[in-house]
């Protein structure tokens, strides 16, 4: 991690944000699918983790590395997600569609995401 891409994270660019976390997002993957067990949250976890540490960049210290930010944010929203998908659900599922279904991590997820489409800038949230 260099300092000059952290600086320009945390003024907004995108690119240095993407240098300081690209080389971790393997990774990150295996570790929520191994707390998760499905490919599609892991994949769903990391893209959270990843607009989680975007909008909270301001709040990294330095005292631990990028990666073992990252790790920490990767494993609290990997196990409060887990604790929710145990919870009882309201309908069962029945059939394969029902899997691939819009869940509320995924309809959160895609509402965030929804401003870095096709080039447009994610906003961070001050202070979050």
């Amino acid at each position: 991690m260099t300092d000059r891409a952290l600086t320009l994270a945390r003024a907004g660019d995108e690119d240095a944000f993407r240098e300081l976390t690209e080389g971790y997002r393997h990774e990150l993957q295996l570790h929520c699918y191994r707390i998760v067990g499905s490919t599609q949250d892991a994949e769903d976890l990391v893209q959270e983790t990843l607009l989680a540490a975007w909008r909270g960049l301001d709040q990294f210290s330095e005292q631990a590395s990028m990666r073992t930010w990252l790790y920490r944010i990767a494993t609290n929203r990997s196990v409060d997600g887990a604790a929710s998908e145990r919870a009882p659900a309201a309908t069962p599922r029945t059939d394969d569609r029902a899997a691939h279904a819009h869940t509320p991590r995924r309809t959160r997820l895609a509402r965030a995401l929804s401003g870095c489409a096709h080039g447009g800038a994610c906003r961070r949230s001050p202070g979050a």
